[in-house]
């Protein structure tokens, strides 16, 4: 059945009225394209096919230049077009260029020979969609500029925050001053007007930027946020998506310094940040509200340093946001999994003798939790999130209990893996990965007490990774396991015998790491070692490439 006008125009405002593709919400661009359906059909059918084209470069599967190359050619064919199809064309590079950055993220490299047709633009790179993507935004621009008056389209606030978005998303050297470049170019256009979103844009490039300044950047623009939102500006109403980016900037900082005193000085400047929300959603703010990923966050800058303090810290705010959530019942102050895991890693990165401890109590109670959410018989609300423990979880205590004093680590350690395996018989979000058995296989080697029955463990679960079907080692699964021998045989030949063994296994699978060879000086005796360099290494005393080809290199 053929819909008339009338009939698709109320299809498309009722089956998408938002879109949130650019981590905001703005109209949805098939409500905004609908629009335009009764008064220009024909400029109603182009844009309906460019933004067809244009959902499809957020897919990191697809030939995403291509298609947004595509776009462009049509856009330009085409004598029916208004602000919408200049929108959607950049729309599409927009999103051209996040898939870029996500296949550069994963080290995933498109072949364009499997594509149909190859793109008539040179892009290869996010910054070569951001860049190709302003180009068209500041080319428009000047044209307009230049002849007013001529029929020509004028770019809106849209078209800036989707070059700014673009910038934001990226990873490269000086996208957080292309950011602000077009926030300046909007606040100095009389025609426009910046948002929050044109704002908010920006403090997401600052908080993925690594330069030293960022942080101090982004609480320049929040505090000038509120100053033009005292002044009535009612685009610039602040909001918790703005404090949020703040607060991640913070985390990331805090990873960056290297003394304690001030990583706890930038965890508390968050926590300063959230007393501040606090006190003004109480006076009436209610958009300030801080919820469970507020507090979660403030509590990852602490868990990050590494102290009894920061820890203790992170415990405050669970026991606060607890309050919270028993006195108004409001499930998004709600504490949940990403929560506790949390004050986990926050007790895990301790030297605490209680940390392995607590970090198993608090999985306890987080199953107590969720059995007691789920037995209620109530629906979950929508975006809702429960305690139930996951992988990642899990593989937190494991390191907690890698790092702790307890005498039976490596048994402990092999009863929370165990428990793992169990679960996800049921529960894919509990299957372990590689980094809990390296983790099982690191508390064994640093065992204490029952030495030769750890010993046993580290090489029982090196054996579940071989046969593993969902798992395989990596670097630090030999270079544990090498240690586990160094540590919890004495000299001997055995020793050498068995070290020499997991060397072995490392050659053939390409992972003989920095760190596995530094272990194996440990294991082997000095003429073992000796024999080891004659029969393996190569004159200038470097491993093999091919022996090392499989280890992950950082970039």
């Amino acid at each position: 059945m053929r819909l008339n006008n009338g009939a698709l125009l109320f299809f498309f405002l009722s089956k998408s009225s938002i879109d949130t593709s650019y981590g905001f919400v703005i109209p949805s661009r098939k409500a905004v394209i609908a629009t335009s359906l009764l008064s220009r059909p024909e400029v109603y059918e182009i844009n309906r096919k460019l933004d067809e084209l244009a959902d499809q470069c957020g897919n990191v599967e697809k030939p995403v230049v291509t298609i947004a190359s595509e776009v462009e050619d049509i856009y330009h064919a085409s004598k029916d077009k208004d602000i919408v199809s200049f929108n959607v064309l950049l729309k599409a590079w927009g999103r051209a260029c996040q898939s870029l950055q996500r296949q550069k993220q994963k080290h995933v490299k498109y072949n364009i020979q499997e594509s149909k047709s190859v793109p008539s633009i040179a892009v290869y790179t996010p910054r070569d969609a951001a860049e190709h993507l302003t180009k068209h935004l500041m080319e428009a621009e000047a044209s307009y500029e230049k002849d007013p008056d001529g029929g020509l389209i004028a770019p809106d606030e849209t078209s800036y925050n989707i070059a700014i978005d673009a910038w934001a998303k990226i990873s490269v050297p000086d996208s957080t001053k292309a950011a602000e470049r077009l926030l300046s170019k909007m606040i100095n256009n009389p025609r426009l007007e910046p948002c929050s979103i044109s704002y908010n844009s920006v403090l997401e490039s600052h908080a993925h930027s690594s330069d030293l300044d960022s942080l101090e950047r982004m609480n320049k623009i929040w505090l000038h946020m509120q100053n033009l939102a005292s002044d009535g500006n009612k685009k610039l109403k602040p909001s918790l998506r703005s404090v949020i980016l703040i607060l991640t900037a913070c985390v990331r900082m805090v990873d960056r310094l290297e003394n304690v005193e001030e990583k706890m000085s930038c965890a508390q400047q968050a926590h300063n940040l959230l007393e501040d929300i606090k006190k003004r959603a109480d006076a009436g703010a209610t958009e300030l509200t801080p919820d469970i990923t507020t507090y979660s966050i403030v509590m990852d800058a602490y868990a990050r340093i590494g102290t009894t303090e920061a820890a203790l810290k992170a415990e405050d705010l669970m026991k606060e946001i607890k309050g919270v959530f028993e006195e108004t019942g409001d499930y998004r102050r709600q504490p949940n999994f990403r929560t506790y895991t949390t004050l986990i890693g926050a007790w895990s990165r301790t030297s605490d003798s209680r940390a392995a401890v607590r970090a198993e109590s608090l999985v306890e109670e987080m199953e107590e939790l969720y059995a007691e959410r789920m037995g209620k018989g109530k629906s979950l609300q929508p975006g809702e999130e429960t305690t139930k423990p996951n992988a990642r979880t899990f593989t937190t205590v494991l390191h907690a209990i890698s790092r702790s004093h307890e005498k039976d680590k490596a048994k402990r350690a092999l009863r929370i893996l165990m428990k793992m395996r169990e679960l996800a018989k049921n529960d894919s979000d509990c299957t372990p990965k590689i980094g809990a058995y390296n983790q099982a296989i690191d508390s064994c080697a640093k065992t204490r007490g029952d030495q030769v029955e750890a010993l046993k463990i580290a090489f029982a679960v090196l054996k579940s990774v071989e046969v593993d079907d969902y798992v395989k080692p990596n670097e630090h699964t030999y270079s544990n396991t090498v240690k586990a021998v160094a540590f919890l045989l004495p000299t001997g030949p055995e020793r050498n015998k068995l070290a020499k063994v997991v060397f072995e296994k490392a050659k053939k699978d390409g992972l003989v790491s920095k760190e596995v060879m530094k272990n194996m000086r440990k294991a082997l005796d000095g003429e073992a070692m000796h024999q080891l360099k004659i029969e393996n290494l190569t004159e200038d005393h470097k491993v093999p490439p091919a022996w090392s080809q499989n280890v992950y290199r950082y970039y």
